[in-house]
């Protein structure tokens, strides 16, 4: 973000910026890695300093708390990008995938090396996990938070661990 020349730029130049170019650099890798809390953090302050500056040299006064800016414009933000958020969610899009598309190549591979008799949001716990392994891993509880479980025949119901009673009010099929 150094070469960018910030001094040229006004404000709904830079949020196009930042929305298209700094959000979209880091994808590839956070959709295969949970980024350590370290380089978020910079990712952060260095998007969060671009924003604020006047001329590219300088830190600029930050009039708003960052977290702030990332509220969604209907609720007085700018919808800037939480970082952490944002590697969760496409860290469980790929765990979507690995339960939607089961005889996918990805699927079929991670399933013979951590999951062979069970299922990806039950894994069994293996030895030495890749990293690429426990990132996906670590997106369950996000994924787990949307899921309804259809009945059917009843077969993969647990009587014991399936959670009987729903934690917030339920939402209307559709």
């Amino acid at each position: 973000m150094n070469g960018w020349n910030s001094k040229w730029l006004s404000k709904g130049g830079k949020e196009v910026l930042i929305k298209s170019v700094a959000s979209a650099m880091p994808m590839h890798v956070m959709s295969c890695f949970r980024l350590p809390k370290g380089i978020t953090n910079k990712m952060t302050s260095a998007v969060s300093n671009f924003w604020w500056s006047n001329n590219g040299q300088t830190r600029g006064m930050h009039w708003m708390a960052w977290k702030k800016l990332c509220r969604h414009k209907n609720d007085g933000g700018l919808g800037f990008r939480v970082i952490e958020d944002f590697n969760t969610a496409l860290l469980a899009k790929q765990l979507w995938r690995l339960i939607d598309y089961p005889e996918s190549l990805f699927a079929r591979v991670f399933k013979g090396r951590y999951y062979r008799n069970s299922t990806p949001l039950d894994p069994i716990r293996s030895y030495s996990p890749s990293y690429g392994w426990q990132s996906i891993v670590s997106a369950r509880p996000l994924v787990q938070k949307g899921l309804i479980k259809r009945v059917g025949s009843g077969t993969s119901i647990s009587v014991w661990d399936d959670p009987w009673i729903p934690a917030s009010s339920p939402r209307p099929a559709t």
